[in-house]
């Protein structure tokens, strides 16, 4: 019987420096548990990899050693595989959700212990994300950061592209409909949840589950930097949704559309502009996670 193995995607920017001790202590701590660890840089080489090896000698599960965009990067890549996270980002917003922390001792005897949870995930243009989707004023930030950047992000690096996007975003007009009802609503801003995790610990859809088959959506109605603030800071407290300009609405699938084109931005990684249509795909991700984390109906 051949020796299990996992398959570790690093991100070569998120993997360097002191993170590489993090994968290091992970890679002596799976041999501890009588894994063999194969350690891989190059996304696309890992790939060829994994696809020339036969059914039988596929890994246990494949490590996402990085932030939510490697692991978005891993979900598309292996969608037949369960994944593991060592998060090394900035805000490993689906790491935490999970429970799994910063710790590379912590994710090898959670791999070994191999607890799987299923949930949906999101499909946008053919391409699969994990936690949600926005379009409108935060995906501009992200999308000026995208551009600009040089290496590493951190929570200051989004203060200039903020200040960027405060004095030039022109709140182009959203038009939404759903699977559910062909009725059309204008918003300025849509957030799309599958998992309520979000950076900053802002939380647009505390209620979102992560194995119901639907995607939660937050609209906000009102237009200008002034109504922006005002629906953060209600955020913030925990109570925007009692706010009439707020709509939260359930679907499985979603179109939007614009007169110009809106950025838009998935798991945190700008991801094009308007017009779009998200769907859900009830529990198509397998994650090895801790055992408490495992939800009373799975």
């Amino acid at each position: 019987m051949s020796t299990p193995w996992v398959a570790i995607q690093r991100n070569p920017i998120s993997g360097t420096g002191k993170r590489a001790s993090l994968l290091m202590d992970l890679i002596f701590q799976l041999k501890q548990n009588g894994i063999r660890p194969r350690l891989f840089s190059n996304r696309d080489r890992m790939q060829k990899h994994l696809s020339a090896r036969s059914a039988e000698d596929q890994p246990v599960c494949v490590v996402a050693a990085g932030g939510d965009g490697t692991v978005q990067d891993v979900v598309n890549r292996y969608p037949d595989h369960k994944i593991a996270i060592l998060p090394l980002g900035t805000e490993n917003l689906l790491a935490r959700y999970f429970g799994i922390e910063k710790s590379g001792q912590f994710v090898a005897d959670m791999i070994a212990r191999g607890c799987t949870r299923e949930i949906d995930l999101c499909e946008l243009n053919q391409r699969k994300f994990v936690l949600m989707a926005s379009i409108g004023f935060d995906a501009a930030v992200v999308e000026t950061l995208t551009h600009n950047r040089t290496g590493n992000i951190s929570h200051l690096s989004y203060l200039k592209p903020i200040w960027k996007t405060l004095c030039a975003y022109p709140f182009e007009p959203l038009q939404i409909t759903t699977a559910e009802s062909e009725q059309e609503i204008t918003a300025y801003h849509a957030i799309v949840v599958n998992i309520p995790a979000y950076g900053l610990n802002l939380n647009f859809a505390p209620h979102a589950n992560d194995h119901d088959g639907l995607l939660d959506l937050i609209l906000l109605r009102k237009k200008g930097i002034w109504s922006m603030l005002k629906y953060v800071l209600r955020i913030i407290r925990g109570t925007h949704l009692d706010i009439r300009s707020v709509q939260r609405l359930q679907a499985k699938q979603i179109r939007i559309h614009s007169a110009q084109p809106v950025p838009i931005q998935t798991d945190g990684d700008a991801s094009g502009s308007t017009p779009v249509e998200i769907k859900v795909i009830p529990t198509a991700a397998r994650f090895i996670v801790p055992c408490s984390s495992l939800p009373n109906d799975q």
